[in-house]
């Protein structure tokens, strides 16, 4: 018997050291062929890692649509995201089904639905796709056949914003609900009971990034006014919260702001309103450069891609259950003292403030004062007697093993200029998907702690009951079952990998005719020059999308801080 204790130990050890294989150690080969830029091994790669059926179909459209993208095949991405797109409709409607499935094995046995954001990039690459296509037709019709499908794409993106505004509010909502008594109170008592995260604060609620593209398709169909409206409410959710929440740069709403004056001028009949606006929200620079923007002129928009997306990881925790308290406890598990993953169970999940306090007190003789404050106290009181009737806390024992995704601090990049014209431009900093992927999971921490809670819970009382009926055996029967589902239970740690960690935008007017453009980019591991010469005509609006990747080997992560202290 002891011997198999120490078997059974070793074996949970070493899950806690090496943890299951995550979806983003999966792609490893596949993200070192596109850093390599070998487009299509990594496209084979992606294809014999991840099926068009199962649980990960939704990452197979995704991950593939951006390997064509960047391969030219602008007809085919947009083919593998339109499938995308109704795979992820589809489970939005039918994900209920599988939910018993993931409560009794994990969540990566579960089919992934994708977050907000990765829905919204959907339709964001295939309207970049459309102006590919635009670029490279040979005809008249065959170029407003695909500026036709952007527009349709624009339209989705936008049906599609206006349900994540409907069903998290906008940000003038937040803003003037920050403003309202109690929900200043709420908050004031947040603070005193020490949470660190304001969930509402980080809330997926737009994308101006997405609204601002709408706008570039309404202006190249010459559809003016439609293009002011996008225009302005990418600028307006840019100033009013979404440049702030993903620290981007101040020089994007301005040029969201300087377009809608622009869309203003050409559609006509607002010469008072685009001057008072122009006032308001331009520099003066950037007010005298309005009348160089005629309609003869060219115009080329630079797009980078930069970076990779963070990966998401697996945390594991120890569940334990404190009669004293009559609550449950969880804490990480301290092999290796990961710096990322106590600052991540600290700021989300430990006890802070009074609560840290009354545990201390009342623990204080098991715990010890430092190490509760990387504790999760969930005191159940009235239920725990519920909690032995149904096994729970005999299934528990001494602790169990419980997992939740976190992601680690992302290393911002450098700087990225565009040299046209004898100019030397600034790259703005337009979206981060990567923030938008971190902010995301935290706002589901909650949610994942009761689900990894109720998961784990569920299959120790299983692992329980099957021991209750084994005979002389059932204690090795409990035992077994138990060591089972410690070992089989993962967190979900899949997401869109092939999506950029930050988006840069410069727009620049140019005479038509032949221009140089260089694109310098910073990166974790150097700096890397790209180079393009066009060929420009009167009035066309010129893409230069540039996917620019840090060296082969490079991992996202940056070193974390020691936010807190720690005991050995």
């Amino acid at each position: 018997m002891s011997h198999l204790f120490r078997i059974a130990g070793l074996a949970i050890c070493t899950v806690i050291l090496s943890g299951c294989a995550t979806y983003g150690a999966s792609l490893t080969g596949a993200i070192e062929d596109l850093q390599k830029g070998d487009y299509v091994a990594s496209e084979a790669k992606l294809q014999q890692a991840l099926k068009p059926t199962g649980g990960d179909r939704l990452l197979h459209y995704l991950e593939l649509g951006v390997v064509k993208h960047l391969q030219g095949d602008f007809a085919a991405s947009n083919a593998l995201l339109e499938t995308a797109g109704q795979i992820a409709e589809d489970m939005e409607t039918t994900l209920m089904s599988d939910l018993l499935l993931t409560l009794m094995s994990n969540p990566r046995q579960g089919p992934y639905p994708g977050a907000d954001f990765e829905k919204v990039f959907i339709n964001y690459y295939k309207a970049l796709n459309y102006f590919g296509l635009a670029q490279i037709a040979q005809t008249d019709a065959d170029r407003q056949a695909a500026l036709d499908g952007a527009r349709i794409e624009s339209r989705r993106l936008i049906i599609r914003l206006n349900d994540i505004n409907s069903r998290k509010g906008n940000f003038k909502e937040a803003a003037d609900e920050e403003q309202q008594t109690f929900t200043q109170l709420l908050k004031l008592f947040s603070a005193l009971q020490g949470n660190l995260v304001d969930m509402d604060r980080i809330k997926y609620r737009d994308d101006a990034m997405a609204h601002y593209l709408t706008g570039i398709t309404f202006e190249m169909n010459r559809e003016y006014d439609d293009a002011r409206i996008s225009y302005q409410r990418a600028a307006e959710a840019y100033e009013k919260g979404f440049a702030k929440q993903y620290r981007l740069d101040d020089g994007v709403t301005e040029q969201a702001w300087f377009d809608t004056v622009r869309m203003m001028r050409l559609a006509g009949g607002y010469d008072a309103e685009w001057r008072r606006l122009a006032n308001k929200k331009l520099s003066k620079a950037r007010r005298a450069e309005l009348d160089l923007w005629t309609r003869d002129k060219a115009q080329v928009i630079v797009l980078e891609h930069k970076g990779l997306a963070p990966h998401r990881k697996e945390m594991n925790l120890e569940l334990s259950a404190n009669p004293n308290m009559q609550a449950l406890q969880l804490r990480p598990y301290f092999v290796g003292n990961d710096q990322a993953q106590l600052a991540w169970f600290y700021v989300l999940y430990a006890d802070k403030g009074i609560l840290d306090a009354v545990s201390n007190y009342l623990d204080a003789v098991e715990v010890g004062y430092v190490l509760n404050s990387f504790t999760k106290t969930v005191n159940i009181g009235p239920l725990w007697q519920t909690a032995e009737e149904l096994g729970l806390v005999t299934a528990i024992g001494s602790s169990m093993r419980v997992t939740v995704p976190y992601y680690e601090p992302v290393q911002p990049l450098g700087y990225s200029n565009l040299s046209v014209g004898g100019q030397s431009l600034v790259m703005h900093k337009a979206s981060n998907p990567a923030l938008m992927a971190v902010q995301e999971q935290m706002t589901r921490a909650g949610y994942d702690i009761q689900m990894a809670l109720a998961r784990s819970s569920l299959k120790a009382i299983t692992a329980q009951s099957v021991g209750q009926v084994g005979g002389n055996f059932g204690g090795l029967l409990a035992m077994a079952g138990k060591l089972a589902a410690q070992l089989t239970d993962a967190a979900e740690t899949r997401n869109w990998l092939l999506l950029p960690q930050e988006i840069r935008l410069r727009r620049v007017v140019l005479e038509p005719g032949e221009h140089a453009l260089t694109l310098e980019s910073q990166l974790p591991t150097g700096i890397k020059r790209y180079d393009n010469q066009i060929s420009l005509q009167p009035g066309e609006i010129h893409f230069w999308r540039v996917r620019s990747l840090p060296e082969l080997g490079h991992t996202q992560a940056s070193p974390v801080k020691q936010l807190i202290k720690t005991s050995n």
